[in-house]
């Protein structure tokens, strides 16, 4: 099965303004997680879907510094 690259959350994340995806990363990166598990299910990627349930409790540590560094440097966020 093919993954499908249009119209995901992802995109609509990145197509917002720089400063405003900072204040995203850094006060409410468990959003990020909650886009990394929709687009899993959206795409039926078993490892994004894992890996959004686990960033939504568990990625406040190296997750979110990860994210921040992604967003400031303008890059994809980790695992998107």
């Amino acid at each position: 099965m093919a993954k499908k690259r249009g119209g995901s959350l992802a995109d609509v994340f990145l197509s917002l303004p720089w400063i405003l995806r900072v204040l995203v990363a850094i006060f409410f990166d468990f959003v990020l997680g909650i886009i990394r598990l929709i687009d899993g299910l959206m795409q039926g990627n078993i490892v994004k879907i894992l890996l959004g349930i686990l960033w939504i409790f568990y990625g406040l540590g190296i997750g979110w510094i990860l994210d921040i560094i992604c967003v400031l440097l303008n890059r994809r966020p980790f695992f998107f």
